[in-house]
């Protein structure tokens, strides 16, 4: 009789994207009914995939938002990361996040949240971040906003 033992090791880095969405004075956070907590756009980057191509489809994929590359106000070569919970949910230890700041046209563009990864989505002022639970992302989100100029 073969015993198999089935060991999942967790891979060290997922190369993602965040967009700093800005509408005037506000950036947009949702709540994800994931973790309970509350988070920028984002997603990990597909093999062989740059990071303005990645937030185009993840804001298309999380929000129905069709931008494009005038959309994209800034992106930064500056990277923010942050360890996962020793969680079984997460497969990575850590992520590592390119920002992208993105300017909302209310006129041309609509928010709508499409996967689960959002159930509810909040304009707020930047200072106003660590009022929200952000859980383990705290201190990257608070980083990439000053990136972006935004605090």
């Amino acid at each position: 009789m073969q015993i198999i033992l089935e060991i999942t090791m967790k891979q060290e880095v997922r190369k993602a994207v965040m967009a700093v969405i800005v509408n005037q004075d506000k950036v947009l956070i949702g709540s994800s009914p994931r973790d309970g907590g509350y988070k920028f756009p984002q997603g990990g980057l597909e093999i062989g995939e740059n990071f303005i191509s990645g937030i185009i489809r993840e804001l298309k994929e999380e929000l129905d938002l069709d931008i494009t590359e005038k959309d994209i106000l800034q992106s930064y070569t500056e990277k923010v990361s942050y360890i996962y919970p020793d969680e079984d949910q997460y497969i990575f230890k850590r992520q590592e996040l390119n920002i992208v700041k993105v300017q909302y046209l209310a006129h041309k563009m609509r928010l709508k949240p499409q996967d689960d990864e959002f159930d509810k989505l909040h304009w707020i002022y930047p200072s106003e971040l660590k009022n929200y639970n952000t859980y383990f992302r705290a201190d990257a989100y608070k980083k990439a906003l000053e990136i972006c100029g935004l605090l």
